[in-house]
């Protein structure tokens, strides 16, 4: 059977933008739950609360709705921390800081897709007073008992199967209930980043080298980031506090970590656009900096171009031109560029709003579409299959319907793990 992969917004930036949910109380922080030596704080609850509410559409109406679904949540908190408790006395489960920071690299590159441009995801964080940096820093502990926790349950579930007897009963008490398998596309693309020109890199490092100088001459460093910084990275005057080596990009912390207390750095390229670095204090292995930052933005004219490209290749794929072999030459996926652009199989419903709207209605394989912008740069789309809404069968969908039914017995067991979790923790309410 196909699998579907899931390309859908990450409702965490809510907890960085703020939005407000409908029924939401302004929370004192406050103690509300104990779980061995861990806490809850009512802030943690609420932050839950609202993301919750706003992933899934459910907004209490009335008082007496709100506590119901602040106490539903609370469980889950609890539950969670349950499973925490136990995964860190599980001395055989270990992650590594590499596996962490992709995994927040991952966690991030997804909250982006909310946007239609990285430089609206950092001005957004730049509105909450954040930057990358500073939300990794935050998250990062988070991130950490979340790999431990997903590592100890795959562990308990490993063993977990199911007959098939197991399998016809649980399809004869749920096919009613079954979602069935969604209306779906299999497609491929080329991907067209817009990236600015050699003109464009030159004219940025050159007026960073300006600031610098100006630097140098004697101008207030952190006026000078104030005014000219990119991307809200002038806040507070570029001060980044004290960092460590991986708090950092890697060509970032080169540069930064050779610098003595009171030094200017030279220029810097990173991912972000071009850096000028000032050491301002030292506290065992980090450094107190604070950082000029121009980022490099392509011209309209670098956007025409681009756009020009991917016009040409969208005809001379509408014409017969062989859309693999130009996906091998001109795509920037390096993940499906070999494959000639394929990307898989997508339920409708699970797509980006800026395909979803590309794709909605098409149903004939070998079409294209596009241009379609994106964060990443243009795409041009082709439907290579196309497979319709229909509801599950035992004999067209046993593999789906089998893992199901894993999932169902999967649960019964956790309800049983936390229940004996339950019973040598500590757990108290303060509610």
């Amino acid at each position: 059977m196909k699998r579907y992969r899931v390309i859908a917004a990450v409702g965490l930036f809510i907890l960085l933008s703020g939005i407000p949910c409908g029924a939401q109380r302004e929370a004192v922080d406050r103690i509300i739950a104990i779980v061995g030596d861990r806490v809850i704080l009512a802030s943690e609850l609420a932050t839950q609360v609202q993301m919750i509410a706003l992933q899934t559409g459910r907004h209490p109406k009335d008082e007496q709705e709100l506590q119901q679904f602040e106490e539903e949540i609370l469980q889950q908190l609890v539950s969670d921390q349950l499973f925490l408790v136990a995964a860190q006395q599980d001395t055989s489960i270990s992650v590594r800081s590499e596996e962490i920071d992709q995994a927040l690299d991952e966690h991030i590159g997804r909250i982006s897709q909310n946007f239609g441009s990285n430089e609206e995801f950092l001005d957004a964080l730049a509105a909450e007073g954040l930057t990358i940096r500073e939300l990794k820093k935050r998250y990062r502990t988070e991130v950490e008992n979340q790999i431990v926790k997903q590592r100890f349950i795959q562990k308990k579930l490993s063993t977990v199967a199911v007959s098939r007897h197991e399998v016809e009963e649980f399809y004869q008490k749920f096919q009613d209930s079954l979602p069935g398998q969604p209306e779906a596309v299999k497609l491929a693309h080329i991907l067209l980043p817009i990236e600015p020109s050699q003109q464009i890199e030159d004219s940025i490092k050159a007026r960073a080298a300006k600031l610098r100088q100006q630097v140098l001459d004697g101008a207030d460093f952190a006026a000078i980031s104030t005014r000219y910084s990119s991307m809200g990275a002038g806040a507070g005057g570029g001060d980044l506090g004290y960092v460590s080596r991986t708090d950092v990009v890697p060509e970032f912390a080169r540069a930064a970590f050779k610098l003595s207390v009171g030094d200017i750095s030279g220029v810097i390229r990173t991912q972000f656009g071009y850096h000028v670095i000032k050491c301002e204090g030292k506290k065992g292995d980090r450094l107190k900096l604070r950082h000029i930052l121009l980022a490099v933005q392509p011209s309209s004219e670098d956007t025409q171009k681009v756009t020009q490209l991917a016009d040409s290749l969208l005809l001379a794929a509408e014409n017969g031109g062989d859309f693999q072999q130009m996906a091998k030459i001109f795509s920037a996926d390096n993940n499906t560029r070999v494959q000639g652009g394929e990307l898989g199989w997508f339920a409708t419903l699970e797509l980006p709003t800026m395909f979803a709207s590309e794709v909605a209605g098409w149903q004939t394989p070998g079409e294209y579409r596009g241009p379609v912008y994106s964060q990443f740069g243009l795409h041009i789309l082709k439907l290579l299959d196309y497979q319709p809404p229909r509801q599950f069968t035992l004999e067209e969908d046993f593999d789906e319907i089998k893992e199901m039914a894993r999932q169902e017995k999967t649960a019964r067991l956790v309800d049983r793990w936390i229940s004996e979790i339950k019973e040598k923790t500590h757990i108290e309410y303060r509610l």
